[in-house]
């Protein structure tokens, strides 16, 4: 079930600046310190005509941990612990390429969304938020030549009264799309440290 926050007033007046939503985002995820969801994922590769598709567990706990389980088709997890990114049986060169990847600080973007910490946005990453419909979208666009190798732009979309993060959409620096679908969604479940010790 989710947790019922005092959002609903501000809900009455839609948003019409980036500065106004990412307020209206604020003071609906300000109580947020922790998120779980199953997620079903769809990744769109230039080199394939089918997309991928997967679907798993996504956990979050303020302010800086993630959990990434995929279960279907394969069996996979990505631990974000602070600055540090693990892939548990990842062949040691992959892991190396992931830890120089800016993957850490884009998953510290997605953390301070979620919460409402709006503040600190813009230093890396061009920010652009705006209503559609009773949702509201979040566009964040690289600033720095390393991070755009990795994304081009990240789009997460809050639906519903309480602004609940809907779907997650990552085009990369080569042109593919990963369209991530949140459901089941809960704030603030119960979520122990162990679950992100790996």
């Amino acid at each position: 079930m989710l947790a019922l926050l005092s959002a609903g007033a501000s809900r009455a007046q839609p948003c019409d600046s980036t500065a106004a939503c990412l307020r209206l985002l604020e003071a609906a995820q300000r109580q947020t310190r922790t998120i779980t969801a199953d997620f079903v994922q769809v990744k769109h590769l230039s080199l394939l005509d089918e997309p991928l598709v997967s679907s798993g567990r996504f956990v979050f706990k303020w302010p800086d941990r993630m959990l990434l389980q995929v279960e279907r088709p394969q069996p996979a997890t990505v631990v974000v612990n602070g600055s540090e990114v693990q892939i548990p049986n990842l062949p040691e060169r992959e892991r190396q390429a992931v830890a120089m990847a800016p993957i850490a600080a884009m998953f510290t973007h997605l953390g301070a969304i979620f919460t409402g910490s709006v503040q600190g946005l813009g230093e890396g990453v061009e920010v652009v938020a705006a209503p559609d419909g009773a949702a509201v979208v979040v566009k964040l666009v690289p600033r720095q030549e390393k991070w755009q190798r990795w994304f081009r732009a990240l789009e997460i979309r809050f639906a519903g009264r309480e602004l609940v993060a809907e779907t997650i959409r990552l085009e990369d620096g080569f042109g593919d799309r990963l369209e991530i679908t949140l459901r089941n969604v809960q704030r603030n479940a119960d979520v122990p440290d162990a679950l992100f010790a790996r």
